[in-house]
């Protein structure tokens, strides 16, 4: 009875395919393997198109990106240092420097390279150490900017900025200008005026690039 009951079930076997309990069928294993071999060389070569195209649409946008918040990051810098000079010159009651440096403890260079800020109590902008003028450095930047192109055209032509105690820029208005390798059309601008106060400057005649204001002689700000 059992031989005949085993011959039964291989008869179904063959007839139908159904696997007993426990067994696994070798023409479904080597289908799934089948199914599962991966990407064709046809399919793999769409989707690195499309990645292609993806980067060059994007990457442009994302360095545009990256170079604005690099100048406007500078421009605020900027503001921040000459509203912390100014008011140390008020707590003071004494002439405060502002000027570009490359060491962070002397005038010279260019604003690009960095800049300090001092205690200038006779006024000569020169960091004096020792003796009754022992000059005291407020804040100093170097080589933060890198790579970015700062001007200013004020000073009263020594291409520095002076508060006296007052808290005023008296003769030592300007304009900063920020630049990079795109040109005038990306700049940034900032205006100290007499006061000793600074503002941002903006498009004001939708050709996209600052102006500088009537007080600065007027016009579109320029790139080096």
């Amino acid at each position: 009875l059992e031989r005949s009951v085993n011959q039964y079930q291989r008869q179904m076997l063959q007839t139908t395919g159904t696997a007993r309990p426990g067994e696994r069928r070798r023409g479904c294993v080597r289908e799934v393997h089948r199914r599962q071999s991966g990407f064709s060389m046809i399919e793999l070569m769409i989707v690195l198109i499309v990645a292609a195209l993806l980067l060059s649409i994007g990457a442009p946008s994302f360095v545009n990106l990256v170079a604005d918040n690099r100048s406007v990051a500078a421009v605020y810098d900027l503001r921040s240092a000459l509203d912390t000079a100014r008011s140390e010159a008020l707590a003071q009651r004494a002439f405060v420097t502002f000027c570009p440096s490359t060491d962070g403890v002397s005038c010279g260079g260019t604003w690009g390279a960095g800049y300090v800020a001092f205690v200038d109590f006779d006024g000569d902008a020169v960091v004096d150490t020792g003796g009754a003028d022992n000059d005291t450095v407020v804040l100093s930047q170097v080589g933060a900017h890198e790579g970015l192109q700062i001007t200013f055209n004020g000073g009263g032509g020594t291409g520095r900025v002076r508060f006296d105690p007052a808290g005023t820029a008296l003769n030592r208005s300007g304009s900063f200008v920020v630049c990079d390798q795109r040109g005038a059309t990306k700049a940034r601008a900032l205006f100290l005026a007499d006061s000793g106060q600074a503002r941002s400057l903006q498009d004001t005649d939708d050709n996209q690039v600052p102006n500088l204001p009537a007080m600065d002689g007027g016009g579109d700000v320029s790139c080096p």
